[in-house]
């Protein structure tokens, strides 16, 4: 059974995925984007606000502010304060180098022990470039509303 996984730099995005069964971290391409957006059991938008690693449990915990909550199976990510800004945090594993980065993303991923783990999470902007890209060539696996 794979897993995914991110890694971000402080600069620019280094998008990574997972998998346990290879056991290196790796770019997610345009069609694991566009799956994991359509599979997944949380699609959320929203920005990196810290990076916590726990080095016990080989993991770490991104704390995320979410824009906007396309999907999630599981109550994750719940409004905080008299604003109701929902956050929550996504866990991920530790050698994939995982640091906070300036700018929106989509972070997509599946509940495990319940708790929240990363697959893909492409900046916003490169998101809907990739979408866009598919829509057009009839090519998406699934529709996602934008607004």
């Amino acid at each position: 059974m794979g897993g995914r996984q991110a890694a971000f730099s402080s600069l620019r995005i280094e998008l990574r995925i997972w998998e346990l069964d290879a056991g290196t971290c790796r770019p997610c391409n345009n069609t694991e984007i566009l799956m994991a957006v359509c599979t997944s059991d949380f699609v959320i938008r929203g920005n990196i606000r810290a990076v916590s690693n726990d080095m016990e449990a080989q993991e770490s915990i991104i704390s995320v502010s979410a824009t906007r909550i396309h999907r999630q199976k599981f109550p994750l990510f719940q409004p905080v304060g008299k604003l109701g800004k929902s956050t929550g945090n996504i866990h991920t594993l530790l050698r994939c180098g995982v640091r906070p980065g300036p700018g929106s993303f989509l972070f997509t991923g599946w509940m495990h022990f319940a708790e929240a783990w990363l697959s893909c999470a492409p900046r916003y902007k490169d998101f809907l470039r990739i979408y866009e890209e598919a829509r057009q060539a009839h090519e998406n696996p699934c529709e996602v509303s934008l607004d």
